[in-house]
C-alpha cells in the first residue's frame, strides 16, 4: 500500500464501483458443522460452499440471532462468486453449546473460529467477516486477538469497543433498549415471533424507576445481567473485559467500516476508523481502514425517505459492490481491481444530498468552531428566548429548569427512525432550546460534535442530554445527533465523582457526529434536557453508589445552564469552509 493521502474533498455520486467477482458458481449447503473452542465447547455453523475446485476464501458471520436467518441473498451471493460462507451461532445461542454471555465471550471464540476455519481443506487460508450490529462487534472481538487467517472485515453499524460509549451505556446513561433486547433475546432463542420489531414502541416495564426493576418487570431472568452487569456501575475490569478498544494496537486487519448518521451504533465506525489508523499493529491495518457513513438508521442503505424527509436520489448507493471489491482485493488477491485508487472515506451530506469523498476523518480543512449559547434567562422550550451565535456571551442571566425523575422528557424511540421532528417534545419547559438566526447562506457541518456546558444542579447527580437539530422554514425540527453524560462520570467512567450541589461545573459531552448542510432559510438549534425517555433510563438524582440498583426516593433538581463571559457554554461545530470541496464523478 503506497497510495498517498489526499488533502481534498470531492463531491461524487456514491461509494466506489468497479469490477467485482461474477456469479458463476452453484453452491452446496452443509448444516450444523461443529467447531471446537479452546475450552471444549462446540459452536454450530452452516457452510455454503461453491461447487467447483477449491479451496476457497471464506466469509464468516458470527451471530446471536440464529444462523438460519443469516442465509439470504447477500450471503448466497458471496457463495455464487466463489467464496465459502460460514454462518455461526455464537456460544449459547440456538444450536451452539455453552452459555451466552454478551461481549466478553467473543474475543477467544472469534479467534478460535477463524483459526479452525483456516485449517479446513475447503478454506484457502484467508478469512473475512461480515455482519451488522452485534455481528459487527463479533468481527472486532475476533480481530482483537489477531488471528493470522483474518484478512479483512466489514463491520456494519458496529458499536464502539467500550460499553460506556454506546451500548449498553451511552455516556454512562443506560439504554433502556438493552433491557428489551435482553428480554426478547431469551436464554437461547427468541421470546417473540418478530424480533425485528424490537425498539419500535414503548414497553410498560420501562416505567419502573431503576434499571434493575425495569429488568425484573420485563420478566427476564438473565444470569449475566443479575450476577454481573448490575454489580458493576463503573468502567471496571469486568467492563474492560467486554470491550475491544484496548486491543487496537494489536489488531492487524483492514476494515471497511459502515454506519448511518442515525444508526443505533453509529459512533463505532468513525471511532474504529480513527483508532486503527493511528494505533493498528500493522501497515495493512493502519492503511487498510475505510469509512462509509450514509443517511441511514440502523438498517443501512435501503431507504431514500426517512421520517417523511426526502434524502435524495443517491441516498441508496452501490454498497454491495464496494464490499465485494474490498473482499476481492484482500481475500482473492485481486490487486488489479481499483480499490487502492479509491478514496478511503465516503460520507453523505444531508441537505446537499450528495456524497463526499476524502482520505481522512475528520475531513480535510475541518475548522472546529464554537457556537455559543445566549438568552435573557428564559430559554425554556422552543418558544423561549434562547439564541445561538458565533459571538461570545457577555453578561447574561442563567437559564433554569426543574428535572423531575417522575416526569421525564418523553419521546418514544424507534430504531428505524432518523431525522424525527422534535417540535412536540420541546414544548416542555424542562427542555432548554437555543436557536440561531435564520441562515442567509449555506453552512456545511460535517464531523465530530461536542458540547461544553457550564452547569450546576441542586442534586448530587444528574444527566445531561444535548441534541443538535436542523430547523426547517416550516418549523419542523429535524434531529441530527445526540450527546449524553451522567454527571458522576464527567471525569471518566472508571470512577464516580458526585456533584457539589449548586456548584458551577464544566461538562464536556460527546455528541458523536453529523453530516449536514444547513440550507439558507434554516436555523440551527441546540436542545438541553436532563432526561430523554424512553431511549435512556431516568436518573433518580439521589447520588446512590450503584445507580443501577437505586432504591432511593427520586430527587427533583433545579438545573442551571450558564452562558456568560466567565462560563461560556457552547457546542463545537466541525465547519467545512465554502469552496473546500470540488465536483467529481
Amino acid at each position: 500500500m503506497t497510495n498517498k493521502l489526499s488533502n481534498t474533498i470531492r463531491a461524487v455520486n456514491g461509494v466506489p464501483s468497479g469490477e467485482v467477482s461474477p456469479k458463476v458458481y452453484d453452491f452446496t449447503v452443509k448444516k450444523d458443522l461443529l467447531c471446537p473452542m479452546r475450552d471444549g465447547v462446540q459452536l454450530a455453523m452452516d457452510l455454503l460452499i461453491p461447487e467447483g475446485d477449491g479451496p476457497f476464501p471464506v466469509i464468516l458471520e458470527r451471530t446471536p440471532y440464529d444462523k438460519h436467518n443469516s442465509r439470504n441473498s447477500n450471503t448466497e451471493g458471496y457463495a455464487q462468486r466463489g467464496y465459502a460462507v460460514v454462518l455461526q451461532d455464537v456460544r449459547g445461542r440456538f444450536n451452539s453449546d455453552g452459555d451466552f454471555n454478551p461481549f466478553c465471550q467473543e474475543h477467544n471464540d472469534g479467534h478460535d473460529t477463524v483459526e479452525w476455519i483456516a485449517d479446513q481443506h475447503w478454506c484457502s487460508g484467508k478469512v473475512g467477516m461480515i455482519g451488522g450490529s452485534y455481528c459487527g462487534q463479533t468481527q472486532w472481538f475476533a480481530a482483537s486477538q489477531a488471528p493470522k487467517a483474518l484478512k479483512a472485515i466489514i463491520p456494519m453499524e458496529s458499536p464502539p469497543g467500550s460499553q460506556f460509549l454506546n451500548e449498553p451505556m451511552y455516556g454512562g446513561v443506560m439504554s433502556l433498549g438493552i433491557i428489551e433486547w435482553m428480554s426478547l433475546l431469551g436464554r437461547r432463542s427468541f421470546q417473540v415471533d418478530a424480533f425485528k420489531g424490537i425498539h419500535t414502541e414503548h414497553r410498560d416495564y420501562f416505567e419502573q424507576h431503576s434499571v434493575e426493576k425495569v429488568a425484573v418487570a420485563s420478566g427476564t431472568t438473565s444470569r449475566w445481567w443479575r450476577e454481573e452487569w448490575l454489580n458493576h456501575p463503573t468502567l471496571d475490569d469486568y467492563w474492560q473485559s467486554c470491550g475491544y478498544e484496548q486491543f487496537w494496537s494489536e489488531m492487524t486487519v483492514p476494515a471497511l467500516n459502515v454506519s448511518g448518521w442515525w444508526g443505533l451504533n453509529f459512533n463505532g465506525a468513525p471511532r474504529n476508523f480513527v483508532g486503527l489508523r493511528e494505533q493498528g499493529a500493522s501497515m495493512d491495518a493502519r492503511k487498510g481502514q475505510r469509512l462509509v457513513i450514509g443517511p441511514w438508521p440502523h438498517w443501512v442503505n435501503n431507504k431514500r425517505y426517512l421520517n417523511g424527509l426526502d434524502l435524495g436520489a443517491d441516498a441508496v448507493t452501490g454498497l454491495r459492490d464496494y464490499c465485494l471489491k474490498f473482499f476481492d482485493y484482500y481475500l482473492k488477491d485481486n490487486t488489479q481491481n481499483s480499490l487502492m485508487g479509491d478514496a478511503f472515506v465516503h460520507v453523505y451530506v444531508v441537505g446537499a444530498n450528495e456524497w463526499w469523498q476524502a482520505d481522512t476523518w475528520p475531513l480535510p480543512g475541518t475548522r472546529s468552531t464554537p457556537l455559543y449559547l445566549h438568552s435573557d434567562g428564559q430559554a425554556n422550550s422552543h418558544r423561549g428566548d434562547g439564541l445561538l451565535s458565533f459571538d461570545k456571551p457577555g453578561v447574561e442571566p442563567v437559564d433554569k429548569y426543574l428535572s423531575d425523575p417522575l416526569d421525564p422528557v418523553r419521546m418514544v424511540w424507534d430504531m428505524h427512525g432518523g431525522p424525527v421532528d422534535d417540535r412536540a417534545v420541546t414544548e416542555r419547559p424542562d427542555i432548554l432550546c437555543y436557536t440561531s438566526e435564520t441562515l442567509i447562506e449555506a453552512l456545511d457541518v460535517v464531523g465530530d460534535i461536542s458540547a461544553v456546558l457550564y452547569a450546576s444542579s441542586s442534586a448530587k447527580d444528574c444527566d445531561w442530554h444535548v441534541r443538535l437539530v436542523d430547523v426547517h422554514p416550516d418549523g419542523t425540527a429535524r434531529f441530527l445527533c445526540h450527546g449524553a453524560l451522567r454527571a458522576r462520570f464527567r471525569n471518566g467512567f472508571e470512577q464516580t465523582a458526585l456533584l457539589t450541589p449548586n456548584e458551577v461545573t464544566r461538562f464536556i459531552i460527546d455528541m458523536t457526529a453529523t453530516g449536514i448542510r444547513f440550507l439558507p432559510g434554516h436555523k440551527i438549534r441546540i436542545e438541553i434536557a436532563s432526561s430523554w425517555f424512553n431511549r435512556f433510563d431516568r436518573n433518580l438524582q439521589t447520588g446512590a453508589e450503584n445507580w443501577m440498583r437505586d432504591e432511593g426516593e427520586p430527587v427533583v433538581a433545579t438545573q442551571s445552564i450558564y452562558h456568560d463571559s466567565d462560563y461560556a457554554s457552547h457546542i463545537v461545530l466541525p465547519l467545512i469552509p465554502a469552496g473546500s470541496f470540488s465536483e467529481g464523478s
